[in-house]
């Protein structure tokens, strides 16, 4: 079982809708209805997708429901909410609904997460209206480890906000959702093709025990489609869960700006040691790693210690979590969330199937939703 936020778990609480709320599910237009099929998982066993309307209210310009999945498979199941807006914007993800908060919309957004996630974070609000009518909206959560930057849109009289953007109704989701994640991706451990036909993100904890589970699944699939498919390990430690995952992560970047080839041996011995590691022993164990594999000791401290290589690793976590990416592991081959079974192999016949597609996401990619 995949490892979920808790971020995404307590945001939930905000738009979850019971049996008895339920209202009918007002249409969003065929191509509103293409980008929800390219943006939801492609799953590896039968589910079950329904719709329902909003309890709550959204902004006049707006149009939404509620879509949900019920499967077997905890991979696929989940809530999401499909908006649509007069201007031509479309989002799909998880809206905070601010009811019964009062102040300044940063306050607002200060007190709910405060409320939901009892944790404190500054907002920041850019009251320039974008192309729908909303403000653009910066929440940044102060950790430990630094400072993670969430994106959104907030309406200007604070009564929800959007983690992350609307996009243009007549645009490819996954393809925006790729660009997106762009920057932090150029900077990854990457392995498998320069020129690759089949692009796979895995976003992934040391410290989570299905990542570690997971952590396999690609080998095959590179000595069977090397030359044709790119790796990418996208690290997403959960810090509020796993108390060495970010240490793990940083140290895996030390070892990676020396010696990229050598990431991959680090990533197997962690995984292998997982158990009998802890926040206590990771700092030894990632030096000793490190002085078996002859790094340059003074540079690997360096940018362990780097504020730098932190916040890549804190800006990736807040990018793909407003990219809609819940849980680790996760798996995007070409911009398409791929459920990749309990063992690996309905991700490899997805990279199959892909391989023998054209390079452009097709939006009718068959799946197991029943969508």
């Amino acid at each position: 079982m995949k490892k979920p936020l808790l971020f995404a778990a307590a945001c939930l609480l905000s738009t979850a809708v019971s049996a008895a709320d339920e209202k009918p599910a007002p249409p969003l237009g065929p191509k509103a209805e293409a980008m929800i099929e390219q943006l939801l998982p492609v799953c590896s066993e039968a589910a079950t997708p329904s719709r329902t309307g909003l309890v709550h209210s959204l902004p006049s310009n707006m149009t939404g429901n509620v879509v949900l999945i019920e499967s077997k498979r905890s991979w696929c199941s989940g809530q999401w909410v499909a908006i649509t807006t007069k201007e031509g914007g479309f989002f799909l993800g998880i809206p905070w609904f601010l009811d019964g908060l009062e102040g300044t919309i940063e306050e607002k957004l200060r007190a709910f997460t405060w409320k939901n996630m009892q944790q404190s974070y500054t907002a920041t609000v850019d009251r320039t209206k974008t192309r729908d009518g909303l403000y653009r909206a910066t929440l940044v959560q102060t950790t430990e480890q630094g400072k993670v930057p969430y994106e959104g849109e907030v309406d200007p009289a604070g009564s929800v906000f959007f983690l992350g953007h609307f996009m243009p109704l007549t645009g490819d989701a996954r393809s925006a959702r790729t660009k997106a994640l762009g920057p932090v991706v150029a900077k990854s451990p990457t392995t498998g093709a320069a020129n690759p036909k089949v692009t796979v993100v895995e976003f992934s904890d040391f410290e989570c025990p299905s990542c570690r589970h997971a952590a396999g699944y690609l080998e095959p699939i590179l000595k069977a489609h090397g030359d044709n498919v790119r790796y990418v390990r996208f690290d997403m430690p959960l810090m509020a869960m796993h108390p060495w995952a970010f240490t793990a992560a940083v140290a895996g970047r030390a070892v990676h700006r020396q010696k990229p080839d050598l990431f991959w041996t680090y990533k197997k011995h962690v995984y292998e040691n997982q158990e009998k590691l802890s926040a206590f022993t990771i700092d030894d164990f990632v030096r000793g790693f490190a002085q078996d594999h002859e790094l340059d000791m003074t540079r690997f401290d360096a940018d362990v210690a780097s504020p730098a290589v932190k916040s890549e690793i804190l800006d990736g976590v807040a990018a793909a979590f407003i990219n809609d990416v819940r849980a680790t592991p996760t798996y995007l081959v070409n911009g398409v969330t791929v459920d990749p079974g309990a063992d690996g192999k309905a991700l490899a016949d997805y990279v199959e199937k892909a391989l023998k597609q054209p390079a452009t996401p097709d939006r009718e990619t068959p799946s197991k939703s029943g969508r």
